[in-house]
């Protein structure tokens, strides 16, 4: 029993994980798009994915770099159009 609860949640961490990458694509095209409400609201929901995800030390700082890179681009000011 303990076995397939560790394998579930084992896969279940893992389909976290790619449920965040898929929101951090997702953010980064909003902040290029300039819809940094969206943004950061779509940037929150990655964060609260992460807090009760169980990660490999490697995918969490490549998550977290990808965070910081994000979060960088939704605080920039929205830039003229020329």
């Amino acid at each position: 029993m303990n076995k397939a609860l560790a394998r579930l949640r084992w896969k279940t961490d893992r389909e976290l994980c790619t449920l965040a990458e898929r929101q951090l694509e997702q953010t980064l095209r909003l902040a290029e798009d300039g819809r940094h409400e969206e943004a950061a609201r779509s940037y929150d929901a990655v964060r609260r994915i992460l807090v009760v995800t169980n990660l490999s030390e490697a995918d969490r700082v490549r998550l977290s770099h990808q965070l910081i890179a994000v979060r960088t681009m939704i605080e920039q000011p929205a830039r003229a159009v020329a």
